[in-house]
């Protein structure tokens, strides 16, 4: 008797990777929009090459209780109820199938286990081949404990998912290789699988299809406006499963809408640096500093620059402020400047090394901020090397408790919330006179040569998928 693998036709857009599978590509990127099929191609390709060569082979996806829900479990009921494991993994070439810690021993002596990467159980057994399914939503040192294995030896690595933005490993992976020949990378949005249509809100994308069938399943096409209407996806998740956008429009963003229309406006670009400069801070304590640095011409900001760092004392500062030998006209603080412990007395000591900082009082209400924060951005400019601050702000977000949510992007968020605040409430003025300057501590020695040992430390910290390509 014969087997056919893939047991589920492939689409025809999904083509395309399967033949560069087949044919060898060792490492592969498929950014994929919602219900184009990520994970049944994927997994499809990863039966073929272990019923083709005895080895061990992992699935792996951001948590185990996500590989048991979206693939060990799930229950296809177009397919009669059978559960979507065993139309990819027939028992037929199935000869043992452990349902407790979810692998598959096949006939030719392959092993395929699902799992997940939260409890990194995969490190230190080597493997002849891995799939990373939304990879974007994986721990970034993932990638890093993988690296050795794929150099030293011949394992393929497929990554999968939704970019979801840009701050994010998956679409790092997708840039740094797009143009690599021993790497298959594609990018797919709902326009070029034409598999819905979605016009509504402002949106016409695969218009022609309204009221027809589609071939793959033998429906009618479906509209995602539909969906949003409903209530059941919002518009920003929407944009970001299935138009697949690289500019993400994160789900309850605060300030999604306002970054696009910046950047549509042309109003993202290089601008002159030669003017006054002020700064505006967000202190960490065990987390991120955040510094930016704007010029402010007729109530307009332009931000010029971006720093964010962690760990680091006042003095360290200091040289990144010194180091970039703009014209300052002041330094402006959050009100709890005097709390942050972990700089000493940061007020006192970040005067003894130049810094005057002006301290922007605490307001009423952080979303009435926010709310000031939405309105600045119709008219303020940012210059190109800020894309870690563009990052931070498309992704600052409200939490299902309709607060801001605190994590890797709120301090950049922060910081600029300190600056429009400063604006704002008028506290914005060229207060250090002209002859100001940073006094650096002896200790530190000369600036240039301590921004270059700070950025080499900085990169030994990164982990392997950043620092190098695989």
């Amino acid at each position: 008797m014969k087997i056919r693998i893939p047991t589920i036709e492939p689409r025809d857009y999904q083509v395309p990777f399967l033949k560069a599978f087949d044919a060898g590509k060792q490492y592969s990127v498929i950014s994929w929009h919602r219900r184009a099929g990520k994970d049944v191609t994927s997994f499809n390709a990863l039966v073929k090459r272990a019923m083709q060569s005895a080895g061990n082979y992992y699935y792996l996806f951001p948590t185990r209780a996500w590989a048991q829900r979206a693939l060990w479990d799930n229950i296809c009921e177009w397919a009669g109820g059978r559960k979507l494991i065993d139309l990819l993994c027939p028992p037929e070439i199935v000869r043992r199938k452990n349902n407790s810690d979810f692998f598959l021993d096949l006939i030719n002596g392959s092993r395929i286990k699902i799992d997940g990467t939260d409890n990194l159980n995969f490190v230190g057994q080597g493997g002849s081949g891995y799939v990373l399914s939304e990879f974007s939503l994986h721990k970034e040192e993932v990638s890093g404990f993988l690296a050795p294995i794929l150099t030293e030896g011949s394992a393929f690595v497929v990554f999968n998912g939704t970019l979801r933005g840009k701050s994010n490993h998956l679409w790092r992976l997708y840039e740094n290789n797009k143009d690599r020949k021993d790497w298959f990378t594609q990018w797919y949005t709902l326009e070029d699988t034409k598999t819905a249509y979605w016009v509504g809100d402002g949106v016409s994308i695969n218009p022609e299809l309204a009221g027809k069938i589609n071939p793959y399943d033998g429906k009618k096409f479906k509209n995602i406006q539909d969906d949003v209407d409903s209530g059941i996806i919002s518009y920003a998740m929407a944009r970001q499963e299935y138009l697949n956008e690289a500019v993400s429009q994160v789900e309850n963003s605060y300030y999604g809408h306002e970054l696009e229309l910046l950047r549509s406006e042309g109003r993202f670009g290089n601008y002159a640096t030669n003017g006054t400069v002020y700064t505006f801070w967000d202190l960490g304590t065990s987390d991120a500093t955040s510094i930016v640095f704007a010029q402010i011409n007729n109530g307009v900001a332009t931000i010029i620059d971006y720093h964010e760092s962690t760990g680091k004392k006042i003095e360290d500062y200091a040289v990144v402020v010194n180091s970039r030998n703009y014209n300052y006209g002041g330094h402006y603080a959050p009100h709890d400047v005097s709390k942050r412990m972990l700089f000493g007395d940061l007020v006192t000591r970040a005067k003894e090394v130049g810094i005057d900082f002006r301290r922007v009082p605490k307001t009423n209400s952080v979303l009435e901020d926010i709310e000031i924060c939405r309105r600045s951005l119709r008219t303020l400019r940012m210059h190109t090397r800020c894309q870690d601050l563009m990052e931070h702000l498309d992704s600052y977000r409200e939490s299902n408790s309709g607060k801001p949510v605190h994590d890797a992007h709120s301090h950049g968020a922060d910081a600029f919330r300190t600056m429009v605040m400063a604006m704002h409430l008028n506290l914005v003025n060229p207060y250090l006179s002209p002859s100001y300057s940073i006094n650096l501590p002896s200790s530190v020695g000369d600036a240039e040569d301590y921004a270059m040992d700070n950025w080499q430390e900085e990169d030994n910290q990164r982990p392997l998928w950043e620092r190098f390509r695989l």
